[in-house]
């Protein structure tokens, strides 16, 4: 899917800056498929993204899921790196593990593989003598999901920039963003648009009231990413397909 973000607030050096949005891949879903995720990795490449922005739910439980395939995505490939945040499923909420050290782990697998994994704090983007902030906050989602995101630390001294937000969890954005941040785009995944969408019928469409594609109140933005990967049943129906974003960041009104 091709996005166009268009805002004032964009900074006249990144005006055209290519965003590749990924989000959910699962990868203990991939029953050791290597050769659809080499064939998503290129399609992602060949997108020549300035960076890649990934939204959580890397794996189903633990980083050892990801041995098949860290050498697949260590391909990835974005000048200015490729940035992620944890999802529910990152911090091995759904098995018998120590949540600290599940973290810990995929940390030192996401930097092995070349990933900047943003724990409720941001880093800067620059050029030309402009810069843009990601923030990376925790997951933030309603009960029963963690409850871990803290947005007030992850944005400090970034008031000033034209900033992103990574949040696996959109109803983070209704909750707290909108309300307390004027933060012009967040980015988010974790709906999976129910792997089922009709159009007369997702069961997402009741339990997010954001649940997949870009909405807009104000002068703020949210983009969910229906995601690459699956839990639970190997099928995506409907319009449910697996997701690639680009966006494209535009200086305008």
């Amino acid at each position: 899917n091709k996005v166009d973000f268009v805002s004032p607030k964009v900074p006249d050096a990144f005006n055209g800056y290519k965003i590749v949005h990924l989000s959910d891949i699962h990868i203990g879903s991939w029953n050791r498929n290597g050769k659809k995720l080499e064939e998503a990795v290129r399609l992602i490449n060949d997108q020549h993204a300035d960076a890649i922005f990934f939204t959580g739910d890397l794996v189903n439980n633990l980083s050892e899921e990801l041995e098949p395939f860290k050498s697949i995505l260590a391909k990835l490939q974005a000048p200015d790196g490729i940035y992620s945040v944890l999802g529910n499923h990152d911090y091995a909420s759904y098995v018998h593990y120590d949540s600290a050290k599940a973290v810990r782990e995929l940390i030192a697998t996401e930097r092995a593989m070349g990933w900047h994994l943003l724990l409720n704090e941001h880093t800067t983007i620059s050029r030309n003598g402009d810069s843009i902030a990601v923030i990376g906050v925790e997951n933030q989602g309603k009960y029963p999901f963690p409850h871990l995101g803290d947005l007030p630390k992850a944005s400090a001294g970034t008031e000033s920039m034209f900033r992103i937000l990574l949040s696996h969890d959109p109803t983070h954005w209704a909750e707290e963003v909108l309300p307390r941040t004027d933060i012009p785009l967040t980015l988010s995944g974790h709906t999976h648009a129910s792997q089922i969408d009709f159009t007369w019928f997702s069961p997402s469409k009741s339990l997010y009231p954001e649940n997949r594609g870009l909405y807009v109140q104000d002068n703020q933005s949210l983009y969910v990413n229906v995601g690459l990967g699956y839990t639970f049943f190997p099928i995506r129906l409907g319009n449910a397909k697996p997701e690639i974003t680009v966006i494209t960041l535009k200086k305008g009104n």
